[in-house]
């Protein structure tokens, strides 16, 4: 609500107040006179309330009634109401009046006591008048049916006679009425009450709900008395319609709390000041401003305790006129600072002095932020007379420099004054092609259209030429318009040249990966594909049911060659993960049977050695993640190689449980503990170096090149996880891996069983398939040959590719085996040739497989795209070759 409109509801309702037609009074919890309205006064014959203002009010009681107060009060202020309570007061001439006090009590939020508000009627006539009743009962039944109120004579609470208005305002006849029940005329829930009064002989007044004839009902104030007539005891009952009063007090305390709601919840304080520069009252807001409490506030006297500019505000505005006040005040009440503003506004500007009321509004941080932002002003200044580079600010529509500062002396080598006289000078130490593109987009800028970051060439005035970086913020009008740009003008030459000597670099360092890349890939081939031929005649030979001396020698052979295999593929792995080029896949997979097969892959390596194996999955792990399981198998397997390997005796134990959620992504903890020989403390700041052993020199216990643990840290790392060790010389080692996966893309189907055997093809599956070898090198060509023919295959040779596609042509085949380096064709070209139909358009979906020595990233998917079917890296294990031919055969 504005300001106006509570000043005009105020004064309405202090003039209802005052001109009350009833004696009013409002007392404190003490019964001292907190206010009285003129009709009081008039009353008891007083002409100004400051004469009632502060005393007690049994000071105004004859000594009769002042006991009878003392007694009533807490009664009243228990009960909350007070009707029909009779006094005899003393008038200031000394005369005594009766009075019938009707009263009730004003509580806070919080159901305290705040002061009592009380009417009364001067009863000193009224008690004559009921003497004089008596006298005349005629004269009764006239003002009986003059009056408003419905009046009731009744005998034993039967009514015998009704007046006018009773008839009226129920609508019986007095036939109607006679001889019915008093308590008929009255609500169910209320007869009760009303009976119970009768009995008592209640004379006070109190309301109830009438009920009239046609069922409608009405709030009413009853108020009874017993009289005798004629030697018979009767109940004169005299009934008022309360709807208007009550609607109208609704409206008041309806108004009044509208405007208590609003004059509390503003979002200004507000402050009402007494004519005397006293505060009279204030909302929440103003209290908590002032830090203070509002009792310590109320009745403080802003004209005797505030700076002299506040003062004279308020009084300019206690003689009628708005002023206003503004500075920083501290809070006389609570020793609180705050900026403020503060409007006073007279309330009644026609009669003065008048009440005031101010509306303030705390502005501290508005002017935090003024003088934050002249302090900045003043540090940008500096800043800007000071920096390195240029700073800027270009007036769009009047086309020139508002602003450029001092380093355009070092940067370009002119005097600011001289860009202020010509805004061109920058276009035109521009060096071409720039300088052609600022000129063709000059009336793009003046529109707003201009890169944020452009990097030129000038020429200084020295006629040095530099490179230049200029940033550029376009600033806009209200109505969208560009009216200037601002910006920064960085020489940026050194890094220019740095950055051209650093391409060359990375240019040099690109070619030296490179070249590391083609040697790895070619060592690769020339190592994996001797092995595989020294690896396929041990086969070879270990079914040609050797001697158990010869199985030895075999085994051993064998066992040298796969060590072998397994530091080239470390190193490999390594060179991938440092190049970059190692990927992790993704895909569904089930932890525990990856667990489980890393189990089954040293179960008879721990049986030989006398460990034991343990693995324990906790319930809490998944049935199905999304992740690379491969390389976690690839990441166990190593560990759990090494734990073995390090274990004389006692036991290696996995495990694996789930850890809380992180961002919507399950974690898993692995644990690989040994009962082994430890890690010295010295030794653990490099235990996932590459190349890196814990044991040196000639007398080292354990083999390897010290590859595992570094690829292990670095997969980890790669699928987002973390590896930690715990571990005591003598008893034993453990390591932490934590990794997080994706939740499975496909829900679980069965349970993973304890093991899973891999199924073998029958022998008989082979026998009779045609199958042709291409293969350069002679000893793995022999090796392949030898050991399908001995599983009942047919099988032919070729050294080339081009050899490959003359055989197809004239011969059939089931499947090829395919090497991918060979003379002539090499095995890429030659399938693409088969794929094309050279061979014959009946070859041109045989199966390929290509059996090759190059096993770096990405070779695989490369031999794939070209036509081939599958894929198997050299040295060959029998299973393998065996398992990817069958598949194809089965097909088929």
């Amino acid at each position: 609500m504005k300001i106006d409109e509570m000043k005009d509801n105020a004064n309405r309702f202090r003039l209802l107040f005052e001109n009350a037609p009833m004696p009013y009074q409002s007392l404190d919890e003490h019964g001292i006179f907190l206010d009285v309205n003129n009709k009081w006064l008039e009353t008891l014959g007083y002409e100004n309330k400051n004469e009632i203002i502060g005393d007690w009010f049994s000071d105004y009681l004859t000594e009769e009634y002042k006991d009878i107060f003392d007694k009533r009060f807490p009664i009243f202020k228990h009960a909350c109401m007070i009707d029909g309570a009779e006094f005899d007061m003393i008038r200031k001439d000394g005369t005594i009046l009766t009075v019938s006090f009707n009263g009730r009590i004003q509580q806070d939020e919080d159901g305290q006591f705040v002061c009592t508000h009380c009417i009364f009627h001067d009863i000193t006539k009224s008690l004559q008048i009921n003497a004089a009743l008596h006298q005349s009962e005629q004269r009764y039944r006239r003002l009986s049916d003059a009056t408003f109120e419905s009046i009731f004579i009744s005998e034993n609470g039967i009514c015998i006679e009704q007046n006018a208005t009773a008839e009226m305002m129920f609508g019986y006849t007095h036939e109607e009425a006679a001889e019915r029940d008093l308590t008929q005329w009255f609500h169910p829930d209320d007869r009760e009450i009303v009976k119970n009064n009768i009995l008592s002989g209640r004379e006070a007044p109190y309301e109830v709900t009438a009920l009239r004839k046609d069922g409608t009902t009405f709030p009413c104030e009853i108020q009874g008395r017993t009289a005798t007539q004629d030697n018979k005891t009767i109940r004169i009952t005299a009934l008022r319609d309360l709807t208007d009063r009550i609607n109208a007090e609704k409206k008041l305390r309806d108004s009044e709390q509208r405007h208590r709601l609003i004059f509390e919840h503003s979002p200004l304080s507000v402050i009402r000041f007494a004519k005397d520069g006293r505060i009279v009252d204030c909302n929440r807001k103003f209290v908590s401003l002032m830090g203070s409490e509002k009792d310590r506030i109320i009745g403080f006297n802003t004209l005797e305790n505030s700076p002299a500019d506040m003062r004279k505000a308020l009084k300019k505005a206690i003689q009628g006129s708005t002023s206003s006040f503004e500075d920083y005040y501290t809070s006389v009440t609570g020793s609180k600072t705050r900026y403020i503003r503060t409007f006073f506004n007279p309330v009644d500007p026609d009669n003065v002095p008048t009440e005031v009321i101010a509306i303030i509004e705390d502005i501290s941080d508005r002017k935090k932020v003024e003088n934050k932002l002249a302090a900045s002003e003043e540090r940008f200044r500096l800043m800007a007379e000071n920096a390195q580079d240029v700073i800027y600010r270009f007036s769009i529509p009047d086309e020139r420099y508002e602003y450029i500062s001092q380093a355009c002396r070092t940067v370009m080598g002119y005097e600011p004054e001289e860009f202020y006289s010509d805004y061109s000078l920058m276009r035109r130490i521009t060096l071409n092609p720039w300088r052609e593109q600022l000129t063709e987009k000059w009336p793009n800028m003046v529109n707003g259209n201009i890169l944020p970051v452009v990097e030129f060439q000038i020429t200084d005035k020295s006629g040095q030429t530099k490179w230049l970086q200029q940033t550029n913020v376009v600033l806009y009008n209200p109505s969208g318009k560009a009216i200037a740009v601002e910006g920064i003008i960085r020489d940026i030459t050194e890094l220019k040249n740095a950055l051209e000597n650093l391409e060359q670099e990375r240019a040099r360092a690109e070619a030296a990966s490179n070249t590391k890349s083609e040697f790895l890939a070619n060592m690769s081939h020339e190592i994996r594909t001797p092995l595989n031929g020294i690896l396929g005649m041990l086969q070879l030979m270990q079914d040609n049911s050797p001697s158990p001396k010869q199985s030895e020698y075999i085994s051993a052979a064998m066992q040298a060659s796969k060590r072998l295999n397994s530091v080239l593929s470390d190193i490999l792995d390594l060179a991938r993960v440092e190049s970059g080029k190692l990927i992790i896949r993704s895909e569904d997979f089930n932890p525990a049977e990856s667990l489980h097969q890393v189990l089954e892959m040293f179960e008879i390596t721990s049986k030989h050695s006398g460990v034991e194996l343990n693995l324990h999955i906790d319930p809490s792990v998944p049935q199905k993640l999304h992740g690379d399981a491969l390389r976690l198998q690839q990441v166990l397997s190593n560990l759990v190689g090494n734990a073995i390997k390090f274990t004389e005796s006692g036991s290696v134990s996995i495990a694996a449980q789930s850890l809380p959620t992180q961002h919507d992504r399950p974690y898993l903890l692995f644990t690989i503990e040994d009962t082994g020989i430890g890690i010295p403390d010295e030794k653990l700041g490099m235990l996932f170096d590459s190349f890196t052993q814990i044991g040196k020199g000639y007398t080292r216990q354990h083999q390897g090149v010290g590859l595992g643990l570094a690829i292990c840290k670095r997969l980890i790392s790669l699928m987002g996880g973390n590896i930690s060790v715990d571990t005591e010389v003598g008893r034993g080692t453990t390591f932490y891996i934590s990794i997080p996966f994706a939740p499975a893309e496909t829900p679980p189907t069965e349970e993973i069983k304890a093991t899973h055997k891999k199924l073998e093809p029958k022998e008989s599956e082979l026998e009779g398939c045609k199958i042709l070898i291409a293969e350069d090198e002679k000893v793995n060509r022999l090796y392949t040959k030898r050991f399908l023919e001995q599983r009942g295959c047919t099988v032919e040779t070729a050294v080339d590719g081009q050899q490959t596609l003359d055989i197809l042509m004239y011969n059939d085949f089931d499947l090829i085996l395919m090497d991918v380096q060979m003379p002539v064709m090499n095995g890429i070209e030659t399938t693409e040739a088969i794929r094309k139909g050279e061979a014959g358009a009946h070859n041109k979906r045989i199966p390929i497989i290509a059996v090759t020595a190059y096993a770096m990233t990405g070779d695989k998917d490369k031999f794939v795209a070209a036509g081939m079917n599958d894929y198997i890296a050299k040295p060959v294990e029998e299973s393998e070759l065996y398992n990817t031919i069958s598949k194809f055969i089965c097909k088929k």
